[in-house]
Parts: structure tokens; sequence; C-alpha cells
């Protein structure tokens, strides 16, 4: 099978969140582990340029990991992952600096093993302490929810302001069957919003007491890959500014909508979405 074209742009649930803030306008910063590989210095090009401050580690003799991603017409995707450096990463390559933000987002779990579980907890704890909201997004687990890997994200959640995933992984992580039965266990262990990807569906918001469903903006999904992340920069981008829950999920939708139409511009700009989207 033939392909237009073949790009190589920054990816990775934590990048992706880190650049979609920064195009947004916020000061945005990226922990992680690379190697020094042709492809680490790509990516370390492209957080210079997107002037996202990078609080990275390098590790020599090391490849940075990488997905191809697949996208259909329909929208629906396939991913081949090399882990690469992840692997590597730990809780000592996470400055301080990097703690100190007004919001610290956790992503990339199930890819960076040594963080997995306490020393992710830990620093989110850090980040809190120092007054930070902090949120997770732990992505579907590679792995099916086996009891020893939701124990994992469990450990970590007293810890977390806003957990985000789509209705498989809030489901899987509290092996609950419904979205809220996920949110009366999200509140139990201390999560204060837990917001839910739904695709063309858009989303649902719930906190203690408040319940929203908000719909998508329909658009034609040109790049599904990395929308979900997109969202999570819209949400983070709408709390920081004091915008309500339920506004908050709205933005978020514009900004995922915007990233789903314009594969040669995965990172939306606050103006491009204001414009493309009235009103969010």
């Amino acid at each position: 099978m033939w392909v237009p074209s073949l790009p190589m742009v920054p990816g990775g649930n934590a990048a992706n969140f880190a650049f979609g803030c920064a195009a947004l306008g916020l000061r945005s910063g990226l922990a992680a582990c690379l190697g020094d590989d042709p492809t680490s210095r790509f990516l370390r090009t492209e957080l210079r340029r997107a002037r996202v401050a990078s609080f990275v580690r390098i590790r020599r003799g090391l490849e940075v990991g990488r997905t191809v991603s697949l996208a259909h017409a329909d929208g629906s995707r396939q991913m081949i992952t090399f882990n690469g450096s992840n692997l590597a990463f730990s809780r000592s390559d996470v400055p301080a600096k990097a703690l100190e933000a007004r919001h610290v987002h956790r992503s990339g779990f199930w890819w960076t093993p040594r963080l997995q579980g306490k020393p992710t907890r830990d620093l989110l704890r850090k980040a809190r302490d120092r007054g930070a909201e902090t949120s997770l997004d732990v992505s579907t687990d590679p792995e099916g929810w086996p009891d020893s890997r939701r124990a994992k994200v469990l450990a970590v959640l007293p810890e977390v302001s806003i957990f985000f995933g789509n209705e498989e992984e809030v489901c899987g992580v509290f092996d609950v069957r419904s979205v809220g039965s996920a949110a009366k266990e999200a509140f139990r262990v201390g999560v204060e919003v837990l917001a839910v990807h739904r695709g063309p569906r858009g989303c649902v918001i719930a906190a203690k007491g408040e319940r929203s469903l908000v719909p998508a903006f329909p658009v034609v999904p040109r790049n599904p890959t990395g929308a979900g992340d997109a969202f999570n920069a819209g949400f983070v981008y709408g709390r920081l500014g004091g915008r309500d829950l339920r506004r908050c999920a709205r933005f978020a939708n514009a900004v995922a909508a915007a990233h789903l139409e314009r594969a040669d511009r995965p990172y939306p700009s606050l103006r491009a979405v204001r414009r493309r989207f009235p009103g969010p």
C-alpha cells in the first residue's frame, strides 16, 4: 500500500500535552529521558522551536522511543511502539524545578515502568505541596488491566486532582462497568475531577455533586493520534484560566476537534481554535 506522505512529528502522550499547552500560549515544560540518536536530537530541536522548557535527561547509547501510527479514513488507528529510552526514565531524572508549576501532568504511564506507582505518587505529592494542581492520564493498559497493574495506578490517584481517560481506561482502572461507578471510586480515593474522553460523543466531566455530558464538535477525523492529549491540554488551559468545568470541557472538545482536522498542524493555537469554533 502506498501512502502520500510519511511525516515524522513530535509525539508521545507527555510530549503531545506539552506541545499542545505551548501552542495555546501556556508556559510549558517536558520532563523526559532521551537518547543521543538523531531522533532524540530532532525532538530536542522541536522543543526549542515550540518554546517548551526542556527538563530532559540524555542517556548515551540509547534511542528515543518511537511510534508508527496508522490512521484510517474512518478515524480509527493502529500503533506500533518502540519504548526505547522511556524504559530508563526514573524519578531521579525529574528535577525539582519541573514540579514548580501551577499544574503538573503525568502521562505515558505504561511506557515508563520505573516511574509507575510510588515514584509518580511521590512526585505528584511534591507538586501539590508546592501548590500545583495535578492530573494523570494512564492510557490503555497494553497488558489488559491485571490487578497488579491496576494497583500501580490506584496508588497514585490520592495525589491526582484530575483523572483523564477514555471509558475503557477509567473502567479498567477501577474494575467497573460504567463511568458512573468509576466516578464514585475515583472520588472515594481522592480524585477531584474525572474527565472522560468519548470520541465523537464528546466527554463526560464528573465532580462531587456535578456531572456534565458535553457534546463534541462534528469534524472529519484526519488526525486521531494524540486527540486525547490535545483534549487534556485544552482542559488544563481552561482550568488555569478559571473556567468552570463545563466550559473547560467545551474548550477541550474544541481543541481536540481542531487537532483532529489538521494532520499538518497537530497542535492548534488559541487563535486557530477560536476562529474555527467560536464560543469556547
